[in-house]
């Protein structure tokens, strides 16, 4: 496909025969070179095409018409503009673009894009302008404004996902803040992989589980390519043009959040004349400024001059009487790490752990776990990313606000990929992570953490990663259904770790709520079963407990004894529990609600139909496996569900990998009707077979497009 030479027009005698063709139909056309896609009954996007660049072409059009009103959104998020078109509600995320310096640096990340990468982008964008002008009613009016799009907008849009969301969206929100640590992140996931020797098949499996928010720049799209002799199946977060954790015929791999500290706060002292203190010497902030044009409600324009400072370590996002502070992203606007997408496409090509690793290796991404396995039986783990070299500090000192008055503390360089976390094929059968330090990848224990500097993240065990290790360690021959079956476990390990002490103090404390919630804890199976009596009360009470920050454990986790998990309540914390427990039973009973509610009739997940579904999610904190992100704060007993498990896939790499999976909200904003909802078997706590053969994408169609670029 000459992507640069493309016409709208061109696409306006796309066959509206062909789309409702029969199958053998649309083989004849692809045959004949034109990029197809076979729309499967779950709504997959299969691509068929000659090469890589109309294979992306097909991605924007699928992508398109997929999600049409959230993909023109988030792309004119990347520019900066979006308020310009819909408001009030976008001056915050415009505002963070320009005041990161994004739109200036953006001409200097295009000029250091590979060329076979900027033409597939070309072809993506193509792919997304050609889609609306054959159906320019797809979009709503006011995100039609956004159209077209460019290949700018896409690594706009790529750079403010993954630096400004990803890598720095904890600092930034302390800067809104001030807080002295940036606080917890509920974005996370788990990923496994496991080697022959602890398989029952003798055959290398992964397990892909993020844990994303369901909407904006973490929505996920679902699709299949075959081109230029691959064959990849995976999920891309929308608006980028290729799958970012995927698998195809010889190896997978998934993505973890790692603890990585590669974004830091510096404070520096204000002058009198209006300028910083940085190594003893008065500064002047390097100065700029952006208009940024504003929509009314009554049609008209507003502007708001937007002030951007930066000092030597980055952009001014915060500023006291006293006091500025400056944001430092490692790799945020470097021309040296713009070719992401071209790291992920030799990932994607690659036949083996060395290959992988060779694309893996240029840290073209400033961050993420890979957990990665292969059909010859390799497994990996990777803290991967930008790794600062600091002269000074522990892990302890760069989490908190950095002193930025000195030379000594800016950090100008990275770790070679030689030394970051990484282990590769261990004894133990597996690797696994599930966002704790990557220093417990796998067991027996293969990393030290004296082997690495001081400022990484040192060992730390909570309470999801402890059940991924609890199932994984129980379990020395694991079936390819018995995968499947842990990524659903329901047991929260928070509670097999205090309830047995709850219980007894809660007895002796001799209160009637004290002793209602004991006999119910104690009738309790531990699980978050749609079902379970007992979940509802725990869960309450647990929020409250765990309201003053890290729980006060007996015995607690520690790496010298990594098998030996937290345990028991500290006798000092025991009086604090038991009224935590009194004052929940307190409330549920002031609000009519039974102690043995169900706990499906609380973790609901609302269909595309308005109905709410009970589930068996749970909350990750408590030490739920398959996670669910519920806000019990407005409402205890109707918590708003906003995200959490979402793309889930099982592979086992047999001769040809054999493959289960689902994305619940699927790729359709608004469902076709021929596309069955995958909402139901997520409640249900099941997966789906993929179609990864040609054979199987062309039979399990329901649905066809051949998009003809000539």
């Amino acid at each position: 496909m000459k992507t640069a030479s493309i016409a709208v027009a061109a696409f306006a005698t796309l066959l509206s025969g062909a789309a409702q063709a029969q199958s053998s139909d649309w083989d004849e056309a692809a045959d004949r070179g034109h990029p197809a896609i076979y729309w499967d009954g779950w709504g997959v996007a299969h691509i068929d095409a000659a090469s890589s660049v109309d294979a992306a072409f097909a991605q924007g059009w699928a992508q398109a018409r997929g999600r049409p009103d959230q993909l023109i959104e988030l792309l004119v998020q990347g520019r900066g503009t979006a308020a310009s078109l819909w408001g009030e509600d976008y001056v915050q995320s415009d505002t963070v673009v320009w005041t990161s310096g994004l739109p200036d640096a953006l001409p200097h990340l295009m000029a250091a894009l590979e060329p076979e990468e900027r033409e597939r982008i070309d072809a993506y964008v193509a792919g997304i302008n050609a889609f609306f002008a054959v159906y320019p009613h797809a979009l709503s009016a006011e995100r039609g404004r956004g159209l077209p799009v460019t290949a700018e907008d896409v690594v706009a849009h790529a750079n403010r996902t993954i630096y400004l969301t990803f890598v720095a969206g904890n600092e930034l929100r302390r800067a809104q803040r001030l807080q002295p640590s940036p606080g917890e992140d509920d974005r996370g996931s788990n990923g496994w992989a496991i080697a022959p020797s602890r398989s029952q098949n003798g055959n290398a499996m992964l397990l892909m589980n993020p844990h994303l928010p369901w909407d904006g720049v973490f929505t996920w799209f679902e699709s299949h390519t075959l081109a230029d002799g691959e064959n990849v199946y995976g999920v891309a977060l929308l608006g980028q043009p290729q799958a970012t954790i995927a698998f195809n015929r010889h190896l997978g791999w998934t993505h973890t959040v790692n603890t990585l500290d590669n974004a830091d706060t510096y404070v520096v002292d204000l002058t009198p004349d209006g300028g910083y203190v940085f190594d003893g010497e008065d500064r002047d902030f390097e100065v700029s400024g952006h208009v940024l044009e504003v929509a009314q409600p009554d049609g008209s324009m507003k502007q708001r001059q937007i002030p951007i400072l930066r000092t030597v370590h980055g952009p001014v996002v915060a500023r006291d009487e006293t006091h500025a502070y400056a944001l430092r992203v490692a790799g945020l606007n470097d021309p040296a790490y713009a070719n992401t997408f071209a790291q992920y496409t030799q990932m994607a090509e690659a036949d083996g752990r060395e290959e992988f690793e060779a694309a893996l290796s240029r840290l073209q991404n400033p961050m993420f776990n890979t957990i990665y396995a292969d059909d010859s039986g390799e497994i990996l783990y990777v803290s991967g990313g930008l790794h600062p070299v600091r002269a000074s500090g522990d892990a302890a000192y760069w989490a908190g606000v950095v002193d930025g008055g000195t030379a000594a503390t800016l950090w100008t360089d990275y770790l070679p990929y030689e030394r970051l976390l990484r282990v590769v094929d261990p004894a133990g059968g597996f690797v696994q992570n599930s966002n704790e330090p990557g220093f417990t990848a796998t067991y027996p224990i293969a990393l030290d953490p004296a082997d690495y500097p001081a400022d990484f993240v040192q060992p730390d065990m909570r309470a999801r990663p402890q059940h991924g290790l609890q199932m994984l360690l129980s379990d020395q021959s694991i079936s390819f259904d018995e995968l499947i079956a842990y990524a659903h476990d329901t047991k929260l390990t928070f509670a097999d770790n205090v309830l047995d002490d709850l219980i007894a103090a809660a007895r002796r404390d001799g209160r009637a709520e004290a002793t209602r919630a004991a006999d119910v804890l104690g009738a309790w199976n531990r699980r978050t079963d749609a079902d379970s009596e007992g979940a509802v009360l725990f869960t309450l009470w647990a929020l409250s407990a765990l309201q003053s920050g890290r729980f006060e454990y007996e015995r607690d986790w520690t790496f010298a004894d990594p098998e030996s998990w937290s345990h028991g309540i500290a006798d000092a914390a025991e009086p604090a529990a038991v009224d935590a427990l009194v004052r929940t039973v307190q409330r549920a009973d002031a609000a009519g609600v039974p102690l043995t509610l169900p706990w499906g009739a609380v973790a609901q997940v609302e269909n595309d139909e308005g109905d709410a579904l009970p589930t068996d999610l749970g909350l990750g904190a408590l030490g739920a496996f398959r996670v669910g992100n519920f806000d019990f704060s407005s409402s205890p007993l109707a918590p708003g569900f906003y995200g959490g498990t979402g793309w889930v896939a099982a592979i086992e790499f047999a001769d040809t990998p054999r493959a289960r999976a689902l994305l619940p909200y699927g790729n359709f904003e608004h469902r076709p009707a021929a596309v069955a909802s995958q909402y139901e078997l997520y409640a249900q706590g099941a997966l789906r077979d993929v179609n990864f053969t040609p054979e199987a994408m062309r039979k399990a169609a329901v649905y066809g497009e051949v998009l003809d670029s000539e």
